[in-house]
């Protein structure tokens, strides 16, 4: 259990050596609707940010306590844990669509990218 733990502080650490990457990332998600002068979607970009953020947030969230259960209790833990996780997203995606097809799939989309940017940072900073 203790090494799980150290593991999750590790995560924690590797994210923020990684903040700027994060930061370029949306940086230049904002700089390309600009450019092509749609600036109403510069929110989309801040909910799939943060979409993202929370996701990591809750799984690292489930994962610690899992951690300290016996194994049938972690299972059922991290399973509640997905599918809340996927409700949150089902949730935020459906109001972004009921707003208008483009925050939809800006949306999506910015969550998608920090996701696999979060992954990025998670394999390049974690190596060291």
């Amino acid at each position: 259990m203790s090494k799980i733990l150290s593991v999750m502080k590790q995560i924690i650490l590797t994210f923020r050596r990684g903040w700027k990457f994060f930061l370029a990332v949306a940086a230049m998600m904002l700089i390309q609707l600009i450019s092509t002068e749609q600036i109403y979607l510069c929110g989309a970009v801040f909910i799939g940010a943060l979409l993202a953020f929370f996701y990591f947030v809750s799984s690292a969230a489930r994962l610690e306590s899992a951690a300290k259960m016996n194994v049938a209790g972690a299972k059922r833990t991290m399973l509640i844990g997905l599918l809340l996780r996927l409700l949150m997203i089902s949730v935020v995606l459906a109001v972004a669509a009921k707003i208008s097809t483009d925050l939809f799939l800006t949306s999506a989309v910015c969550f998608i990218v920090f996701y696999v940017s979060a992954l990025g940072v998670l394999v390049y900073f974690g190596r060291g």
